[in-house]
């Protein structure tokens, strides 16, 4: 993860070692992998190890000062040893062992057998080892894990500059056109409001084009409305939410009493959320495939595909990264745009495509000889090529659907046909 700051850019690597009884091959294979990615990184960005290291650091003197004086543990072990080696070949410090807080703060991971240890840890250059000014964990913090929130405080000036979130705009509820008196509702609006036969004779093209977008977008969103967003997660109900409650409640007791007898209690209200959880998202799960029989056996197409689709795919988070030829994570929207232009130059605009041009085979696209203007396209033409759209298609730039074009009132073609 890469991160904008106004004077450096800090770069972010997320690492879970092999654990300590796993062969010397995995160890070295993680630690050859963490050094190229650790190279990898900008040469000027403030580099930051993070993660799950299964390594115990110690105190000892002569580890100073790549590591701290207030480890959780006295003796260094294996993967200790491999850490440090990793932070002192890089000039890097194992930030987490350097402020004193109390004992169970220093944990970060919690064994079935109930010892705790400090096996999570934060590496950082050691150009930039003041930037860290605290690291100690959070055991109130549930993500149903054996591993405590580990909670790291920065101290560094990021970018001021303001990143435009994109927000996905309403879509059309187009399936309400397929009511006859919502289609006639939306029909009659639009045709008081488009622009008569003298305002688009006088006016420039492309305020005649404004004027008729503007009539086109009101008219739909006053008579047909938009699609209401439904939640993602429509089993989670009040019952979720209540044993949800009292197994974080009973962690919490857990933690601070420390005994056998609240630990199985805890352990019986995790079972118990599962299990619940398990039958509401198998009961919801029942109720989309009776949806998706009944749109199939009504021949509704596309929404029973739409729907079947959507089960198989879940939530895919939008992705503004990509990498480079050697597999580097690229994260600047400038390198990105420039990756994708050298991508799509190699791949797509090849050898034939130049040939194409020097062969003198784009003449079909102009014309042999040059000649003539095409004529303006008449009514019948114009209406011909409306009602030829597709439905169902993607928008363009002026964010019209094709159905609100095909549906819409007789004068739409003829202001349609004036645009020239």
């Amino acid at each position: 993860l890469r991160v904008k700051g106004r004077f450096f850019n800090i770069s972010i690597i997320n690492v879970h070692s092999p654990h300590s009884g796993s062969e010397d091959d995995d160890k070295d294979a993680f630690y050859e992998q963490l050094n190229w990615t650790y190279n990898s990184c900008p040469k000027h960005d403030v580099k930051i190890v993070i993660g799950d290291f299964n390594a115990q650091v110690g105190q000892e003197e002569e580890f100073r000062p790549v590591i701290g004086k207030f480890s959780a543990h006295v003796r260094t072990n294996e993967n200790g040893l491999r850490l440090i080696d990793f932070a002192t070949s890089k000039n890097m410090a194992v930030r987490s062992t350097c402020f004193q807080h109390n004992l169970r703060d220093k944990y970060t991971w919690r064994s079935p057998q109930g010892t705790e240890s400090q096996i999570d840890h934060v590496v950082i250059d050691g150009r930039h080892f003041s930037d860290i000014i605290d690291v100690r964990t959070y055991r109130g913090a549930n993500v149903d894990s054996d591993h405590y929130l580990v909670m790291v405080k920065m101290r560094q000036r990021l970018s001021l500059a303001k990143s435009v979130r994109y927000r996905r705009p309403p879509r059309l509820d187009l399936e309400r056109l397929k009511l006859p008196e919502v289609a006639s509702r939306y029909a009659h609006s639009l045709e008081a409001a488009l622009p008569g036969e003298g305002e688009l004779l006088e006016a420039p093209l492309e305020d005649c084009w404004r004027s008729i977008k503007a009539a086109i977008t009101n008219a739909a969103e006053s008579t047909i409305g938009f699609v209401e967003r439904g939640r993602r997660n429509d089993w989670f109900d009040e019952e979720c939410r209540a044993i949800l409650e009292e197994k974080n409640a009973a962690r919490r007791a857990m933690l601070q009493y420390n005994l056998r007898d609240y630990e199985e209690a805890y352990g019986q209200k995790r079972r118990q959320q599962h299990q619940l959880f398990r039958e509401k998202v198998r009961h919801h799960e029942e109720l989309e495939f009776e949806d998706m029989e009944q749109l199939h056996r009504s021949n509704e197409t596309r929404k029973f595909y739409k729907k079947l689709n959507g089960s198989r795919q879940g939530f895919t988070p939008r992705v503004e990264m990509c990498r480079d030829k050697d597999g580097v994570i690229l994260t600047d929207e400038r390198e990105v745009i420039d990756r994708w232009k050298q991508h799509f130059d190699e791949h797509l605009n090849g050898r034939e495509a130049e040939a194409g041009v020097q062969d003198g085979r784009r003449e079909d696209y102009i014309g042999a000889a040059g000649e003539g203007v095409e004529p303006v396209p008449t009514l019948r033409e114009v209406k011909d090529a409306i009602k030829k759209l597709k439905n169902n298609e993607a928008v363009g730039k002026d964010g019209i659907d094709a159905e609100l074009i095909k549906m819409g009132p007789e004068n739409l073609a003829a202001c349609l046909q004036r645009l020239r």
